[in-house]
């Protein structure tokens, strides 16, 4: 049985504004030797989770966006699926593993491709890749520092996570936009010990970007008063109440009706008086 890794992220918690994307590794060397899959299920998706549950998350803070890479990449969710903390925490939950090779190339190079506005990127907002691997690039291996080198050149800033020996720690290291932002964990089990310092020094870096927020704040704040109250003009009323009786000219006069009613009565019965006499 899978058991849950609980991540305190409470008091780490970073009220920043980030567009972060989360690249993971899901080759079958996570995995080997590991039955019930506590590697990804457990530690790589609890390492997930304590780097998106430690901001603040929503369209106007923090946005987490997730790729899948191996052989290939494949996105999982992007930067503006998810609004709220605990519904990306569940997203992550149920993300599976699939297996295969390391292909860094391929998942640097989508990931450039999410931060684009149709995929929620924003400008003016940090964009930071975290990246983790256990193992070396063996495809497209040739193509790693370049699809690197292209990603840092559009702004995106790069952390590299390396899991267990089988990493090359120096290529991560230049893959990482800065060689402190490269962390190292020998094995899974130590793969949270890393956690505090690198959701540190990603809140740092989100806080490099972020400016005059106060003033926009107010000025957004008076317009959206401004246009809670709706002109009086708005407010359509019927003119007149709608009835559903005939037209007054179409009513018949009750008392002509009367009145001609009783005089033929009253002729009818001269007629018969007469007829008797």
């Amino acid at each position: 049985m899978i058991k849950c890794l609980c991540v305190v992220v409470s008091n780490i918690t970073c009220p920043r504004s980030a567009d972060i994307l989360l690249v993971l590794d899901q080759s079958t060397s996570i995995v080997i030797g590991d039955p019930h899959y506590e590697n990804w299920y457990v530690r790589v998706l609890g390492f997930a989770k304590g780097i998106a549950g430690a901001f603040s998350i929503s369209a106007n803070r923090t946005q987490v966006g997730l790729l899948k890479f191996s052989s290939g990449s494949e996105v999982v969710f992007h930067l503006d699926r998810y609004g709220d903390r605990r519904s990306l925490l569940n997203a992550i939950d149920g993300v599976d593993i699939h297996g295969g090779q390391t292909n860094i190339a391929a998942a640097l190079r989508v990931a450039r491709s999410m931060f684009v506005r149709s995929h929620g990127a924003r400008g003016g907002v940090p964009k930071l890749v975290v990246m983790l691997t256990d193992g070396e690039a063996n495809r497209e291996a040739g193509n790693t520092m370049h699809e690197a080198g292209l990603t840092k050149a559009a702004g995106i800033v790069v952390y590299a996570v390396g899991v267990t020996d089988v990493v090359d720690r120096d290529q991560l290291r230049k893959i990482a936009s800065k060689p402190e932002y490269f962390f190292f964990a020998p094995d899974f089990a130590q793969l949270s010990s890393v956690l505090g310092d690198l959701v540190g020094n990603l809140c740092k870096e989100a806080a490099t970007l972020t400016t005059t927020t106060t003033t926009t704040t107010m000025s957004t704040t008076t317009t959206t008063a401004a246009a809670a109250t709706p002109p009086a003009a708005t407010i359509s009323r019927p003119t007149t109440p709608r009835t559903h009786h005939r037209p007054a000219s179409t009513l018949p006069n009750t008392a002509h009706a009367l009145h001609a009613r009783y005089g033929v009565l009253f002729l009818l019965s001269l007629f018969a008086l007469g007829s008797v006499i």
